[in-house]
């Protein structure tokens, strides 16, 4: 999709659609500060949204906040330890990220975070390690004032098998965040967790306040991305509202956000939508104010 295309989109204006926590038996994973009651979804962006500028070192990630805020209205944001694994442990680099979040008035909700170590191996040694190599990223995220980290459940093997260790390695985990006021996300990922059904056993297993989905509007490959996000709504905490093209129409090209938004409405869903934009060749930015002018006008054709 080329630069003219997605200006003629245009820039939404106003500050996020903000909402209300879900269930009682949630809230206390769901409570953020400087929140204030509006609609049923409140739009976030995540940091991926800036993948090839923070890698190419044309933004820094302490700008992210700002050039956020700035350049959408958007006052909730996402993060990846991908570009920050040289922070791991620094705390006093993640309260002045924080600091400059609490001058713009924004809040921070989670954190996409990758390791090398599988939560769901078949060996619990490495379970274990992987679930301490979580620790600091869980003490960073609370820094920010989060609640959420997302971890992966993609290791191969006979799907059967992988269940049990995904739902042994989450549900200690889980344990470990709860000392930390903490809630884990398990996207789709890759692999097992690109099933909706496999995913949803998983959660029905693991059965822990704590612990829900990820729900990936674009993640599924092979798998039907509705009914895949269907079978994941029970336990969804956040959505990933993925992102990478348009039309003349404003819609995007490769997911239709009413079937996904319908879907969401349908579970009963209020919390956030983590605009996550992946196109190649235009400004994050614009990517992102198409993505969110899409969602409110959907949310304004679902009222």
């Amino acid at each position: 999709m080329d630069r003219r295309k997605i200006l003629k989109l245009g820039v939404a204006t106003g500050f996020a659609w903000l909402a209300s926590s879900r269930a009682p038996a949630q809230c206390k994973f769901e409570n953020f500060p400087n929140m204030f009651e509006a609609d049923w979804l409140t739009l976030a962006v995540q940091q991926y949204s800036f993948n090839r500028q923070l890698r190419s070192g044309e933004m820094n990630i302490l700008e992210f906040p700002k050039t956020v805020v700035a350049g959408t209205g958007i006052k909730a944001l996402e993060y990846f330890n991908g570009h920050i694994e040289d922070k791991l442990n620094d705390i006093a680099f993640f309260k002045q990220l924080r600091k400059r979040c609490d001058d713009l008035g924004a809040v921070n909700t989670m954190m996409l975070c990758r390791s090398k170590n599988a939560v769901d191996s078949p060996d619990e040694k490495i379970r274990k390690l992987a679930i301490e190599g979580y620790r600091p990223w869980l003490e960073a995220t609370r820094v920010l004032g989060g609640k959420y980290i997302r971890v992966d459940t993609r290791h191969k093997g006979d799907a059967e098998q992988q269940k049990g260790f995904a739902v042994a390695g989450l549900r200690s985990l889980c344990k470990v965040a709860d000392e930390y006021e903490m809630g884990i996300l398990v996207e789709n990922h890759g692999n097992h967790s690109g099933n909706g059904a496999w995913l949803a056993d998983v959660m029905g297993k693991v059965d822990l306040a704590n612990c829900g989905t990820l729900p990936d509007f674009q993640n599924f490959k092979e798998y039907d991305p509705y009914r895949g996000v269907k079978e994941m709504m029970p336990w969804a905490k956040i959505l990933c509202a993925k992102s990478k093209s348009f039309d003349d129409n404003g819609d995007e090209e490769n997911v239709d956000y009413r079937k996904m938004l319908k879907i969401a409405k349908a579970a009963g869903f209020r919390g956030y939508i983590g605009i996550e934009f992946e196109g190649h060749g235009v400004d994050p930015v614009q990517g992102i104010n198409a993505t969110k002018k899409l969602i409110q006008k959907v949310m304004r054709e679902l009222s």
